[in-house]
């Protein structure tokens, strides 16, 4: 993996989720990893290149674009990221929705 052939990581999380991947991260070999605090603008002031945030929907793979806004009173958005929700549900073969076990109803 490439975070095994990293000398050093920075991990910009919050504090209880950057100790947990610090924690995998040894564990795959990491000698040192480091937590960044900071703003973006911070970071890129550090030297890091930061990706564009306005990729294209093909490009930016862990974005739903369709769906962005849903939080902030999108009721389409909304509804458009439940149906995408309940559609993943038909995307898992028998084997995989045989691990999972639904409780009746009260």
């Amino acid at each position: 993996s490439p975070a095994a052939e990293a000398e050093e990581v920075v991990l910009l999380a919050e504090r209880d989720v950057a100790g947990l991947a610090a924690l995998d991260l040894a564990e795959l070999g990491v000698a040192r990893t480091a937590r960044f605090s900071g703003s973006m603008d911070d970071l890129a002031g550090a030297g890091f290149v930061i990706a564009p945030r306005d990729l294209p929907p093909g490009e930016a793979i862990d974005f739903l674009h369709f769906v962005h806004d849903r939080h902030d009173g999108n009721l389409d958005a909304s509804r458009r990221y439940l149906a995408w929700e309940q559609g993943l549900v038909a995307q898992l073969d028998a084997g995989e929705r045989a691990t999972f076990s639904l409780a009746a109803p009260d």
